[in-house]
């Protein structure tokens, strides 16, 4: 999705955002994923953990999963958060915002 706000604005970024209390990390992505592109999805596996002290000025850090959507026929659509979603070939990536290329290409690793 194209992001529409700091940090990062106008680059290509992965759904994601902040664990709420009351869910767990995988419960997050799966909320995430449906909020910011409108998708519904099941969690496949764990792809990693990303904490690099310089991919967000927030310090935060990300556990990445590797996602299916639960349609046949999914349409992802921007919300608040998206100027833009589309897919992308995981060869020929956009400029991507925090350490999402290198997500993206751990995901694809070995598949």
């Amino acid at each position: 999705m194209e992001r529409t706000h700091d940090p990062y604005e106008g680059d290509w970024v992965l759904p994601g955002g902040f664990v709420e209390r009351e869910e767990r990390a995988r419960e997050a992505c799966v909320r995430e994923v449906r909020e910011e592109v409108g998708l519904a999805v099941s969690v496949e596996g764990f792809v990693g953990l990303y904490d690099h002290p310089d991919r967000d000025e927030r310090g935060t850090v990300s556990a990445a999963y590797r996602c299916r959507p639960v349609a046949d026929d999914p349409q992802p659509e921007p919300r608040e958060e998206a100027r833009r979603v589309h897919t992308v070939d995981p060869g020929d990536l956009p400029r991507m915002g925090f350490d999402h290329a290198e997500v993206v290409r751990d995901t694809f690793e070995g598949i």
